[in-house]
């Protein structure tokens, strides 16, 4: 492989890498759901009792989904850092093949 074939196959392998990571940070966004707010004053929790439950209901229904989006962020990032690892790899084949 000349010079000229392997510097372009190591710019299209940065690029590669670099648009791999935006697409991780642009599509993999989990949202933390915000804590309800719970008044202090007994006679407020009394008068709000329902709309207080409904709104722990809803944040530990959130909580839990944002859980599982982390999960599927974890395993898409070591599936992306898989793959790019065995990149590199070929590609330091490819480098210490050309250079022999």
């Amino acid at each position: 492989m000349s010079q000229d074939n392997m510097a372009l196959l190591k710019q299209t392998w940065v690029i590669l890498v670099a648009l791999s990571w935006g697409s991780v940070a642009i599509v993999g966004s989990c949202l933390r759901p915000v804590s309800p707010w719970f008044p202090a004053n007994s006679d407020d929790v009394c008068a709000y009792a329902d709309l207080l439950r409904r709104d722990a209901e809803t944040y530990f229904a959130d909580v839990e989904q944002y859980f599982r989006c982390l999960d599927q962020q974890r395993r898409e990032a070591f599936e992306q850092a898989r793959e790019v690892s065995e990149d590199y790899v070929r590609v330091l084949e490819l480098q210490s093949r050309a250079a022999e």
